[in-house]
């Protein structure tokens, strides 16, 4: 069985009640709409897809505009909640196609985001939780449109965030990570943000990079060390390209360290640290760099992911060129099945129900 672990999807139900709260039409296409792709909501036209390749199923993980951009908590922690009921509804009329769903979160409100955690995971029977990196809100521009808030953006080592990393590690459940900035990285004097789109091809992965090593530096992972963090991007390529320049002439420097006053880098390097991160396969088929993830993460800690749908096909592309790229990995069979399949049901618990 091929797991795809990182199949990105939008539920109509959230769609359309998203359509209804947002304050202004500027507001709704200054946010990533979901609305030209109908791959992302059209459950027919995705299993379509699905059905050309054998024993292919996927995990749900939201994709869309961050609860945010509601205009206030409350709003965003209801439309966390009729997303997350849509995903369940999906998985529950195909659990043979979806094995399982991740939660979208209203991760400004931290109350509202235990609470949502532990309806999806208790109740719903969700396998973890997606947190988008750094987290945003819009900001209403002088012109009247909206636009990301950039003096209010949040890395991923917050304090305030601290709870959600505690929950998951009682849940032994992964987070997932994913680089969200509408035009974030990189940004030059007296142009507008995003020219060329830069900042999606690459700004994108090093926000992912930057995470992670804001996890390990922070001390988040030093507190929580259970705690399992799902990398899109094969650990954005970035970590696993730069291991070595990583583990030798820099003096990582950590931040909140353990009570005792252990400091963790002195028992364990840094780079060790980033090696406790799993990753995903979704590299638009680059067998080289897939190979480089392999070498710095190890097979147990790679999962099958495309990144579907967002290629010229509507995620066929990627799910046909990402399994050829598995298949084209110089690794054993063993450790194939690891990442097609096997890694995925450690991790997700998937003896458990995808959704009660």
């Amino acid at each position: 069985m091929k797991i795809d672990i990182f199949a990105h999807i939008c539920p109509k139900p959230f769609i359309d009640a998203f359509a209804k709260t947002v304050t202004s039409p500027e507001k709704l296409r200054e946010t990533d709409w979901p609305a030209g792709w109908p791959m992302l909501w059209d459950v027919e036209k995705r299993l379509a897809i699905m059905e050309k390749y054998d024993n292919y199923v996927q995990v749900l993980v939201p994709t869309g505009p961050a609860p945010g951009v509601c205009a206030n908590s409350s709003q965003a922690a209801e439309m966390a909640s009729i997303f997350n009921d849509g995903l369940a509804e999906i998985v529950n009329e195909y659990p043979d196609k979806f094995l399982g769903a991740v939660a979208y979160l209203p991760l400004d409100d931290i109350d509202a985001t235990l609470k949502e955690i532990d309806r999806v995971i208790c109740e719903l029977g969700f396998v973890g939780i997606c947190m988008d990196t750094p987290i945003y809100r819009l900001k209403e521009q002088i012109d009247g449109t909206y636009d990301y808030d950039y003096e209010s953006v949040k890395p991923l080592d917050t304090p305030e965030l601290w709870p959600i990393y505690e929950r998951m590690t009682q849940y032994d459940l992964p987070v997932w990570l994913h680089p969200r900035g509408k035009n974030g990285v990189p940004v030059y004097p007296g142009e507008e943000r995003g020219r060329h789109l830069l900042a999606q091809v690459i700004g994108w992965p090093m926000e992912s990079a930057m995470a992670m090593s804001r996890m390990i530096c922070g001390g988040v992972l030093a507190k929580y060390p259970d705690l399992k963090m799902i990398i899109h991007h094969c650990g954005s390529a970035i970590i696993p390209a730069l291991a070595g320049r990583l583990e030798e002439p820099f003096d990582f420097k950590l931040q909140g360290a353990d009570p005792d006053g252990t400091d963790p880098f002195k028992i364990k390097p840094p780079i060790e640290h980033l090696r406790m991160f799993y990753a995903d396969t979704a590299l638009c088929g680059d067998v080289p760099i897939l190979m480089c993830g392999h070498a710095f993460f190890g097979a147990d800690h790679i999962l099958f992911g495309t990144d579907y749908p967002y290629d010229k096909e509507g995620g066929d592309l990627y799910i046909r060129r990402t399994i050829e790229a598995v298949h084209s990995m110089d690794i054993s069979d063993v450790d194939k099945t690891k990442i097609f399949e096997g890694n995925a049901r450690r991790i997700l618990k998937m003896g458990r129900n995808a959704a009660a």
